[in-house]
């Protein structure tokens, strides 16, 4: 295995050649194990490179429109959004959406602690959340 040259930047390729790579039944339990290397460090390591950008209710820009957040209290902001994101994953706030026997989506929410009512929630199909974690990850190494 090679070392990293450049460890966010090396970290987010290697994480978007796991989601893509992968063949097995478990592609969202992948696909959220590789948001460490997609949301998270990039959050983490290149936040200064998040963009300015305003969710609103047409743009896709990222996968997702503004619609996508059901609730938010600090607005509609990249960085507001990737910080709930970032926050929600790490502390596990992460619920499934079934079709059928399939996991047809994500909600992922935040809350400054576990006792607090929600303060961020998203919702995400599979294809928006993969869509959104590799958009956001491209343009923080980009810059």
């Amino acid at each position: 295995m090679s070392e990293y040259r450049d460890f966010p930047r090396d970290f987010i390729d290697r994480s978007k050649a796991n989601v893509e790579n992968y063949s097995g039944e478990y592609e969202i339990t992948n696909l959220i194990n590789n948001c460490l290397g997609l949301v998270i460090i990039p959050k983490e390591k290149l936040a200064e490179n998040i963009p300015e950008y305003q969710f609103d209710d047409n743009d896709k820009c990222y996968g997702i429109t503004r619609m996508n957040i059901t609730h938010s209290d600090d607005g509609y902001s990249l960085s507001q959004v990737v910080r709930h994101i970032r926050n929600g994953l790490a502390h596990g706030r992460i619920e499934q959406r079934v079709n059928g026997d399939k996991i047809s989506g994500l909600r992922i929410h935040d809350k400054l602690k576990d006792s607090s009512p929600e303060n961020f929630s998203i919702e995400f199909t599979v294809e928006e959340f993969k869509c959104f974690a590799f958009s956001l990850s491209s343009k923080l190494i980009e810059q």
